[in-house]
């Protein structure tokens, strides 16, 4: 009987509420997550696009390019998008972390620590640079070349 009485007094002084807001903040958070989450995919799947012009003007550079620029508007196009990229992630890591506090979970985050590396004054490398200690040092070779010239990303990925 005295747990009926404790069980009534929380849910007069407004305890049902409290338990059913922190599940609302933990749907709609869940809800952010996915819809970043989905945001975050289609950049990537642009940035993909934009890295398969780049490949085919370099491939082929009397079709694609048209501005005579030894394709550098389609490495800008390519670094545009990977700077969008990174903020969609930065912004899915701080969803994630706001999934953890309303739902009561600990999920994984998407950016591990950043180390400081000093900028080269390339964006472009640079942007490859804060991928270091996440993505293998062959995998990030293999992207910067999509973007620069092997020389320029040795060079670039040593640092």
């Amino acid at each position: 009987m005295r747990l009926y009485v404790v069980i009534g007094i929380i849910l007069a002084l407004g305890g049902g509420a409290t338990y059913a807001a922190d599940w609302d903040s933990c749907a709609d958070d869940l809800d952010r997550l996915r819809r970043t989450a989905r945001d975050a995919a289609d950049i990537a799947e642009q940035a993909k696009s934009k890295a398969s012009e780049l490949e085919n003007c370099r491939s082929y550079p009397s079709s694609y390019d048209l501005m005579r620029d030894r394709c550098r508007s389609y490495a800008a196009d390519l670094e545009g998008e990977a700077s969008r990229l990174q903020s969609e992630l930065d912004d899915l890591d701080r969803r994630i972390r706001s999934v953890n506090g309303s739902c009561g979970v600990r999920l994984g985050s998407v950016q591990g620590p950043r180390p400081s590396r000093p900028a080269t004054g390339n964006t472009q490398c640079d942007v490859y640079r804060s991928y270091k200690g996440r993505l293998s040092e062959a995998t990030l070779l293999q992207a910067c070349i999509k973007g620069l010239s092997e020389a320029e990303c040795k060079k670039c990925l040593a640092n």
